[in-house]
């Protein structure tokens, strides 16, 4: 059976979709990066990996046997410090930018040669509404995001001759449990965009993790074949 790859499948979007494509009978491979308490008890092949480390990325690819049909690399990293770039840290910036953006260039290094060979890929990234629109006192990680969603545009073109297909999702605010993941000062600064979206989009509500999953499966069809390089911004209508 061919293999579905979740990169952080410890977070919680991560390990919804594990969960949910467990229920529909996909085999999974699931990558984390420290944590697994999201995920005990799934009956998935796993594996530790720092996907900043490229070597680490391969090493770990190559263990995995069978054809990889898809890959969504759901992993992130958010600015802590939640202040003006003026004003930012410039490692605590680099940090963050090079936290999200090179783990996507690791995996698709890794695992483009493959698809490619066989003729078959569907990858999955993750965005932001922040990549159109910018995020005051995030700055760090607004650039990431878009620039994930460029290295989608360039990396698919490239590679849909191939069957192999990579597009993004770049959601509003999800509703997770923020105090899971958060606490102190970026909890605060959290809750108050998630308040502030909920005021400006036509829909009134958060993004959920059913919808996120509804365009992943889209993504992931084999039945698609010309969506490639896409950014599809999933953020309810936002004003």
């Amino acid at each position: 059976m061919s293999k579905i790859v979740i990169t952080a499948a410890n977070s919680q979007i991560g390990s919804f979709l594990a969960k949910e494509y467990l229920k529909e009978g996909k085999e999974l491979v699931l990558l984390y990066h420290n944590n697994t308490q999201r995920i005990k008890g799934l009956q998935a092949e796993r594996y530790q990996v720092d996907l900043s480390d490229l070597a680490a990325v391969k090493a770990v690819f190559d263990k995995i046997e069978g054809e990889i049909d898809a890959v969504i690399h759901c992993a992130a990293i958010r600015s802590e410090d939640a202040m003006p770039l003026s004003d930012t840290d410039e490692a605590v910036f680099a940090r963050v930018f090079n936290g999200n953006f090179y783990p996507v260039y690791n995996v698709l290094r890794a695992v483009l040669p493959r698809m490619k060979s066989r003729g078959f890929g569907r990858i999955v990234l993750f965005g932001s509404e922040v990549s159109k629109d910018g995020l005051i006192n995030g700055s760090a990680y607004a650039a990431s995001k878009a620039a994930i969603a460029n290295l989608a545009k360039s990396a698919s073109r490239e590679n849909a001759k191939h069957n192999v297909l990579i597009n993004t999702i770049s959601p509003g605010p999800v509703f997770t449990n923020l105090e899971e993941d958060y606490e102190g000062e970026y909890l605060i600064f959290r809750k108050k965009y998630f308040d502030d979206h909920r005021l400006k989009c036509a829909s009134g509500e958060l993004i959920t993790m059913q919808e996120i999953k509804l365009l992943a499966d889209i993504m992931m069809s084999k039945e698609l074949r010309n969506m490639c390089g896409e950014e599809i911004f999933l953020t309810g209508g936002k004003l």
